[in-house]
């Protein structure tokens, strides 16, 4: 046998392992996250809430899992892909603006009933019935009124789950498309004056591994300079608030320039980031936006090839004409402001607590009224290339070449006998 099919029988074999290797693998994030003190209660709760979390994608899963351990915290089980603690949430208003994308109440029971804003209600009930007062406290008297009002010392059971997307299997395809480079080198020296037919066999098989090793590496390119991005785009200071989304768009974050283009874009129109929130495999990042500018921003985007969308004009008018009951609930505060004196401590803490949550919610409402634009970037780990569907595609054409060049080597042996 001459060396030309020798080394087409090593090219056959390097192809056939390729087909047997999967294309995707599991590996679930590291259990371990503990490190240093651990925290521990420092009051008896009153209440229990459940918490459960997922992420699809492992640094997501120690974001969530930290922010977890960010809370004072019980000791906890942390296996491969899923982790469960217990934690102290003080304030559930703070709770509900900081719990991650991805993470979901799916209750809160009373441990033992908290009734001091209960008595505070009946006696507010007493002190102003018969009077325009008791109308402005209808909303207190019906949020009071209910056993399941929920009060800020909790325990929170918080599972975190690893959904787990499939990583790819990458460096088994490197190394065979890299052998068979190198063998279809050798093919080529070896043949070039022999046969015209076996040369081409070996110039097939030389372009399709270069065809892989350079799409392979033009991929690891972009998701090395997509991770780049997202990390500096994570690391953007923002002026915090709400804002009502009145348009979108996808970004397209592969490298720096395209961060410093987006930035330039954002204050050349005078906009500002509001706001920059991960949501497992995308990066929300609202874009703080007037009447005056949201089109031509819109606009900036879709000239850069970004997917857009936008709300409509009429829609948008509608939209800021809404008014969100302010007027009655500054009146329930009002009222109860005047009411204080006549509760008792314990009462009146619990409807200063009240009052404060009614504030914040005047201070959402007021926050709705700025606009944003929420541009979305995507996580380098959600790029999932399938390099085993893409090694098998060429496998198979190289396979039929190399089976031609056999084919034509074991007839000219025939012949030359």
């Amino acid at each position: 046998m001459r060396k030309a099919d020798w080394l087409l029988l090593v090219i056959t074999a390097l192809l056939t392992v390729s087909l047997t290797i999967p294309s995707y693998t599991y590996s679930p994030p590291y259990a371990g996250f503990f490190k240093g003190t651990i925290e521990t209660y420092d009051g008896p709760p009153r209440w229990v809430g459940y918490v459960e979390c997922t992420a699809d994608t492992s640094s997501y899963y120690s974001y969530v899992v930290n922010w977890t351990l960010s809370y004072p915290h019980d000791y906890g089980v942390s296996k491969p892909g899923m982790f469960k603690t217990t934690v102290l949430v003080r304030n559930w208003s703070r709770f509900f603006e900081e719990i991650p994308s991805g993470c979901y109440v799916l209750g809160r029971d009373s441990l033992s009933y908290d009734d001091k804003l209960y008595r505070a209600s009946e006696r507010l009930k007493n002190l102003t019935a018969g009077t325009p007062d008791y109308e402005k406290l209808e909303p207190f008297f019906d949020f009071a009124g209910s056993p399941e009002t929920p009060v800020n010392v909790t325990w929170v059971k918080v599972t975190v789950f690893f959904t787990g997307m499939m990583e790819p299997v990458k460096l088994p395809f490197v190394a065979i498309w890299l052998g068979i480079l190198i063998v279809s080198v050798a093919g080529i020296i070896v043949s070039h004056r022999r046969s015209k037919a076996l040369l081409a066999v070996f110039l097939i098989t030389l372009l399709l591994s270069a065809l892989f090793l350079r799409d392979y590496l033009q991929m690891e390119r972009k998701i090395s300079g997509t991770a780049e991005a997202f990390n500096e785009l994570l690391a953007l200071n923002s002026t915090g608030g709400w804002c009502t989304e009145i348009g979108g768009a996808q970004g397209d974050f592969s490298s720096r320039e395209d961060v410093n283009w987006f930035l330039k874009t954002v204050k050349e129109n005078n906009a500002t980031i509001g706001s920059v929130r991960w949501e497992d495999t995308v990066l929300r990042i609202h874009v703080k936006v007037n009447m005056n500018n949201y089109k031509r921003i819109i606009d900036a985007f879709k000239e850069r090839g970004w997917e857009t969308s936008v709300i409509d004009s009429e829609s948008l008018n509608a939209l800021l004409e809404e008014r969100h009951g302010t007027r009655e609930i500054n009146e329930t505060l009002t009222t109860l402001e005047k009411y204080l004196p006549y509760l008792t401590p314990d009462e009146r803490k619990a409807v200063e607590d009240y009052m404060a949550d009614l504030k914040e919610t005047l201070h959402q409402d007021r926050d709705q009224k700025n606009l944003c634009i929420a541009v979305f970037a995507t996580s380098p780990e959600a790029i999932i290339p399938d390099y085993g569907g893409y090694s098998d595609f060429l496998a198979k054409f190289a396979l039929v070449a190399v089976f031609v060049g056999l084919a034509l080597g074991r007839r000219r042996g025939n012949e030359t006998r």
